[in-house]
């Protein structure tokens, strides 16, 4: 070290010259001292490299100011002087923090210089040390601050990659910025194309008022000035910046951005085109941005810039999507309208017929039983045929039924599906044969009956999507061809294939087939395959097609193997049950028509009736054993069928239950069990399958709800 201070400390005014003139000629800055007192003062003044005592400085002990320089300035060295050695005083004097000592008188200059020098050296080598260890402190310091802002680039990458929500993305990135640059203010603002304008998107430590308000041109102020250039800027004096212009307008708020003496901003940048520019100013600690603050944010707004072009794309798609979803709803609206229409139009030409036939045949019956002649026979003929459309259109609305997907019951007769299919070629022999060869075509019918199980179901209604099947097999082969139908058994399954030589069909056909009212043919509602379809699903199957153009095709029917179970008969036929001759009915029914049949149909059939319009009315009259069944309709104003079962159960539970309901069998067994309800039954119903529901509930079986078998239970 150049000129490095020395401080004297002797009351021998020779010594202190002597050590002036000899230090100084070694380029040291000397300062003297003659007493223990103004050491002090001097030492409290400047800092000194080496300090020579003498140990007796008048009244006073050196090691004492030893002590004292040592606790003023740990950094200086001490060299003791002493004309009384001794071995005790040394140790002493190191044990004070003493560098070395030496003897008086010295005999030659060097014996003071040498020491004083090693203790310049050292004190200058601590120094170097101290400086080197702050530097390396520093360095420490910058070093975790980039491995942290790395980690954080990291981090924020990750988290504003999965945030889709665009403001929700802004928040979070304006959040971020604040937590790492530790500041009190920052603005994100986007450039809105329309208006060429800066506009705040996102803020923290801003007032939601001025948020709102700012408006910035492009090239106005720090924040335009950047979104127009596309730099990022680093203000140390806001007011003497040649690039900075005072923004203009009155939704400016002054003082928002420009924070002087410092500023930063940075462009938001997605290649080359700027998003809008985020600010930051205020910084916590009152330190000035670095230019390691600039890149760190720059780095930033470049993954904020991926993330918010992802997340406005996201929003792009989600809103297409929206839109063609609204879209596909309104088409798939207008298809189900058409669909609708469709079948109102069909319903309505089969329910015409049916009602024109039963209104002329009741007219004609009004007529003929005004004659005094009346002809009976011709009377139960008339009443007949109304008998037999009226069940035509109690068939018509199961076919809705099927085709819509509500009805849900499995009938359990037992049904052997070889006999269905040979049934169902015999009822289509005057298509597939005597037709065809009045055109003068030929269809080879092939059967192939396999050893199959007896199952459950509805004859009636496997046949209709068997005889389906056969009828669009003939229509595909109009120059004629080979149908073959084959029965077998796979698994826990029984297959039925319907195989045809015809013209076959394509893809896009194939995936429509089953759709309700899709037809290639001229003339057709297309409901036919959609309700082979519907009836095949409700007994728990499967039905798919295979095909070419021009190969012919293949319907594939699956249906599961179930055993059928036997079923009680409610006649006299029936064994240990004998038919009840009176029992005493509560009937609950709103519609006054339909109460005033039933209660007429089981009075008849001698039982003691009594009929009520409503729920609340009916539980009125229901006491314990005043009632043996209780018939009531599913819907109903007020208490439904379902709560007057549950309540009926409540007040007398030895009460049987049947169920009336006119929306189809669709009901579950579990809502059944909580209700009570021992029988379903499905309106319309037959006169004698009223009586008989009656019968199966006095003798104390209840129905499967979805179709199962009656079980007998104790009264």
């Amino acid at each position: 070290m150049k000129n490095p201070k020395i401080l004297v400390v002797d009351d021998d005014e020779s010594v202190l010259g002597l050590l002036r003139e000899v230090l100084s000629e070694r380029s040291c800055a000397v300062t003297t001292a003659s007493s223990f007192e103004e050491a002090v003062i001097q030492i409290g003044r400047a800092a000194f490299a080496v300090a020579v005592v003498d140990i007796v400085l008048g009244s006073r002990n050196g090691l004492e100011l030893v002590t004292e320089i040592k606790s003023r300035s740990k950094e200086t060295e001490v060299v003791m002087m002493t004309s009384h050695a001794s071995m005790e005083t040394a140790i002493e004097a190191l044990h004070r923090g003493a560098y070395d000592y030496v003897r008086k008188p010295f005999e030659q200059i060097e014996e003071i210089w040498f020491p004083i020098r090693r203790a310049i050296e050292r004190w200058d080598l601590a120094r170097e040390n101290a400086r080197l260890i702050q530097e390396l402190a520093g360095r420490n310091l910058d070093l975790d601050r980039t491995v942290h802002r790395l980690t954080s680039l990291n981090s924020a990458g990750r988290a504003m990659g999965s945030i889709y929500r665009i403001q929700d993305l802004l928040d979070y990135f304006v959040q971020l910025v604040a937590s790492e640059l530790q500041v009190d203010r920052v603005s994100l603002m986007l450039i809105d194309q329309k208006e060429h304008l800066l506009k705040i998107v996102s803020s923290h430590g801003i007032s939601a008022e001025v948020a709102r308000e700012v408006r910035v041109r492009l090239g106005d102020g720090v924040a335009g000035w950047v979104a127009q250039k596309g730099k990022p800027i680093l203000v140390k004096d806001a007011t003497a910046d040649p690039r900075i212009t005072e923004p203009k307008g009155a939704a400016y708020v002054t003082g928002s951005f420009i924070s002087s003496p410092i500023v930063l901003s940075i462009p938001i940048k997605m290649q080359e085109k700027t998003l809008g520019v985020i600010n930051v100013t205020h910084k916590r600690s009152g330190q000035p941005f670095t230019d390691d603050d600039m890149v760190f944010l720059y780095s930033l707004a470049g993954q904020a810039a991926v993330a918010i072009e992802g997340a406005r794309h996201f929003e792009e798609l989600q809103q297409t999507y929206e839109s063609l979803k609204a879209t596909q709803n309104q088409l798939v609206a207008s298809e189900r309208l058409n669909a609708l229409g469709q079948m109102a139009a069909g319903v309505a030409h089969d329910f015409n017929n049916i009602l024109n036939g039963v209104l002329g045949r009741a007219q004609l019956l009004l007529q003929r039983t005004a004659a005094p002649d009346t002809d009976l026979q011709a009377v139960r003929s008339e009443l007949k045929v109304i008998e037999r459309l009226s069940l035509e259109g109690a068939e018509t609305v199961k076919r809705i039924q099927d085709f819509t997907g509500i009805r849900k019951d499995l009938p359990t007769e037992a049904v052997d599906l070889n006999a269905v299919v040979q049934n169902a070629v015999e009822m289509t022999r005057p298509k597939w044969k005597e037709e065809c060869r009045a055109r003068g075509i030929q269809i080879e019918m092939r059967l192939e009956s396999g050893e199959i199980p007896v199952t459950t179901g509805n004859a009636y209604e496997l046949t209709q999507v068997i005889s389906n099947l056969i009828f669009n097999a003939v229509e595909a082969m109009p120059q004629g061809g080979d149908l073959s139908i084959k029965t077998f058994r796979e698994g826990d399954r029984i297959r039925i294939e319907v195989a045809d030589t015809g013209s076959g069909m394509s893809q896009e056909i194939q995936a429509r087939i089953f759709e309700p009212f899709f037809t290639t043919k001229e003339s057709g509602q297309g409901l036919g395959l959609s309700i082979a379809y519907g009836i095949i699903t409700r007994y728990r199957g499967e039905i798919t097609v295979s095909s070419q153009p021009g190969t012919g095709s293949t319907f594939k029917i699956g249906l599961p193997i179930v055993s059928p179970r036997s079923r009680r008969r409610f006649s006299k036929k029936a064994g240990s049950h004998e038919p009840f001759s009176s029992a005493r009915i509560l009937i609950i029914e709103d519609d006054d028509q339909n109460r005033r049949l039933f209660c007429e149909t089981l009075t008849r059939a001698g039982h003691h009736v009594t009929g009520v319009s409503n729920g609340t009315e009916g539980l009125g009259v229901l006491k314990p054993e005043s009632f043996d069944v209780v018939i009531t309709d599913l819907s109903m104003p007020g208490l439904s069928g379902w709560e007057v079962a549950k309540r009926a159960k409540e007040q007398d539970p030895r009460v049987r239950v049947i169920l009336l309901s006119g929306w189809g069998i669709q009901q579950e067994a579990e809502l059944v069990k909580a209700s009570g309800i021992d029988i379903v039954l499905a309106k319309p119903c037959q006169v004698k399958e009223l009586q008989r529901a009656v019968q199966q509930a006095l003798q104390g079986e209840e129905s499967d709800p979805k179709g199962g078998e009656k079980n007998e239970r104790p009264g």
